[in-house]
Formats: structure tokens, sequence, C-alpha cells
């Protein structure tokens, strides 16, 4: 799995265009075109998904907006703060790659794309969105060093698992936090981050957590209280006969295995009156 990042100067004209202003000079920019070019204004706003699909290779239907977009200070301004942060992406991947797409081969065991397209736009725009259908994805958002590998990452699983199965959604939400927030970025920072991600779901990741244990190939007693000492989470393992077959799975048959077993795995009662008693740290 590789990330290429760009700036395409018609995906960022758009969002200048339609995104919400991040200044008085865009503003001006903005009600200039819209008096001069009512119909078209109104005709680019379809241009979106169309130049995520065909990227470089984007070829507009009238490109009179987009031409005095491209000559405007406000524009050129936008665009070299847009390269300077993909240079600072860039850095991150790199610097970062061969342990993230290890930490990806081990922890989702998924067959995914070779490379994923990120089109940059301005870190002040705060818009992260992945395209499911090219498999692309857009980044305008200054996160830290971290926060920005994970959550491109994030935002691919979340991706793949859009509609997946709406009935158990919290489910597959907690174990993709589990994949991506807790697991690949520990692996990423060595640091413990299994008491980061949403706390309407840290219930249920706390159930879910004893089989996760034996999914990454926790196949053994010691193995499991080492994890469960290092993670700060605490649970009766004798409660959970270990199954080796579980680390075989990958991340897809692993939601559908929880899926299948929730009335076993989600006990609400039982988690609460053990995180009430218990002193180790949980999520």
């Amino acid at each position: 799995m590789n990330l290429e990042f760009y700036v395409n100067d018609y995906l960022l004209a758009w969002y200048l265009l339609y995104s919400a202003s991040l200044s008085k000079e865009i503003d001006k920019l903005r009600k200039s075109l819209w008096s001069k070019y009512k119909k078209e204004y109104n005709f680019c706003y379809k241009d979106k998904q169309e130049i995520i699909k065909y990227g470089k290779d984007f070829i507009p239907d009238n490109d009179t907006i987009y031409n005095e977009v491209f000559e405007s200070d406000v524009f050129k301004s936008l665009k070299k703060e847009s390269n300077k942060h993909k240079m600072h992406l860039i850095k991150l991947f790199d610097n970062n790659s061969k342990v993230l797409k290890k930490c990806c081969m081990e922890v989702l065991k998924l067959d995914l794309k070779e490379t994923y397209p990120v089109y940059v736009i301005h870190p002040r725009m705060e818009c992260i969105e992945y395209n499911k259908a090219t498999g692309s994805l857009i980044w305008g958002s200054d996160k830290d060093k971290y926060d920005a590998i994970t959550v491109l990452i994030l935002t691919i699983v979340k991706g793949l698992y859009e509609g997946y199965n709406n009935d158990y959604k919290e489910i597959i939400d907690s174990i993709i936090e589990l994949a991506v927030i807790n697991e690949i970025s520990k692996q990423l920072t060595n640091t413990i981050t299994y008491d980061i991600g949403n706390p309407t779901l840290k219930i249920i990741k706390r159930q879910i957590y004893p089989f996760w244990l034996m999914y990454l190939g926790n196949d053994n007693k010691e193995d499991m209280l080492n994890r469960m000492i290092e993670d700060k989470i605490a649970f009766d393992i004798d409660y959970y006969p270990i199954d080796k077959n579980m680390k075989k799975m990958n991340l897809t048959k692993f939601i559908d295995f929880c899926i299948k077993n929730n009335k076993h795995i989600l006990k609400l009662g039982n988690v609460l009156k053990i995180e009430q008693e218990e002193e180790i740290e949980v999520i």
C-alpha cells in the first residue's frame, strides 16, 4: 500500500469556490465571479466528482471561471500553502512508510490497493474525504505528525466498510478503531494508544478486546496477559478460551465473527460491573 500526494489545481479551485470561506479576499473573489458568471458558477458545482475521477486528466466543460481563479492572487497563495503541506505529508509518509505498510499487513490483513491518490487542499479547509469509487482521498487538515498518517489510514478503512452492515455499525466502528486508532497507531508511535477513541464506543471495544488480542495472534495465556498489562485493560482470561484459528482471520472475517456472535460478546451489564471494580485502566 502506497500513498501518493497531489495538488490538483481544479480541485483546489473548486474548494475555493464552494467550501467555507477562509478570508475576506476569498469572499471578495467569489462575489466578483458570481456577479459576472452566475450561470457558469452554478454549472461548475457538479465538477467535483469528475475532477476526482480523472485527476490530472480532467478537462472542464467550461473553464471561464477556473481560468480567472487561477490568475487570482488568492488562488496562488492557496496553492503555495497547499504545496507546502503536500511536501510535509510526503515527508511524514516516507518517514513512516515501512512501518505503516508492515502494520497494515499485520493488523488489517486485507488486500488493499497498491496506491491511494491523496489530493491535498489547503489545510485550513478542514476536509477529510474518501471516494470509494476511485479509492482516492481529499486531505485538507492540519493534523499533528502521527494523527495525519493515522487519520489517512482510518479514512481509507472506514471507506472500505461504508454501508457494510448498518445494523451493526457500532461494532464495525469499534473494530476499525481497535485496528487503526489503537493498534496501528500504537505501532507507529511506540506508545500505548488503547485509551484513545470515541467515548461512545468504549464499552463495546472493551468487550471485543479479548477476541481482538486473539485476532492479533496472541494464542496463549501468557501472551494475552502480557498484552492486557501492557495496554492497561483488565479482563478475566479464564472466561475467554483461546481460539488459535482467530489469528488466521482478516479484518472483514473478524468483523463478521463479532457480528455473528454479538449476543455472546456484548454483555454490557457484566462489563459495566467489571469496570467499576477493576483497578487497571480500561478503554
